[in-house]
């Protein structure tokens, strides 16, 4: 009996360290690896502005909003101080998904007047959802307590996640 333990443990052994050495030249035998995510920041663009006339969002920016400035659109951080809802009909033809940036996505429009501004459409481009959850909640932070609607109307709620190289909270669903 005791030779037989022995000869299992010693054989457990060396399987383990057979799968160990073989998962260290195959990487793929390593389990699942989450694919690279792209760039996943959000940003609002007030009409006319586009993401093909803005260009990229500077990475400085904590809230970046392209907005029509003297000359041209141009980045900014979101400073604005008053916001007031207008008609959409003061707004004109709605924007669709194609102000967004390539690998956002349209989370919708809002007529509206930013610091007593003319009415414009203010369009809202959303990362997609990350794949790859942190290795520790905490990096996170608090998690607010906010409660979560999807759109099919069920509950969710929220999910320490990685982006690029940080983490943050994030919907459980859309």
């Amino acid at each position: 009996m005791r030779r037989g333990l022995l000869l299992f443990v010693l054989s457990a052994v060396g399987l383990a360290s057979a799968c160990e050495s073989s998962s260290e030249t195959n990487p793929r035998s390593q389990g699942i690896h989450p694919q690279p995510q792209p760039n996943r920041r959000g940003a609002t663009f007030t009409a006319p502005c586009t993401a093909t006339g803005c260009g990229d969002a500077p990475e400085s920016l904590a809230s970046p909003t392209c907005r029509p400035l003297p000359a041209e659109c141009g980045w900014t951080d979101n400073g604005s101080v008053s916001f007031r809802p207008c008609d959409e009909s003061e707004c004109g033809v709605a924007p669709g998904g194609e102000v967004c940036p390539e690998g956002t996505l349209f989370r919708g429009n809002t007529c509206g007047s930013e610091n007593e501004a003319a009415c414009a459409w203010n369009t809202a481009c959303a990362p997609p959802r990350s794949t790859t959850p942190c290795a520790n909640p905490e990096d996170c932070g608090p998690m607010q307590e906010i409660g979560v609607i999807c759109q099919d109307g069920g509950n969710g709620g929220l999910e320490c996640m990685k982006f690029e190289t940080r983490c943050e909270w994030q919907r459980t669903c859309d």
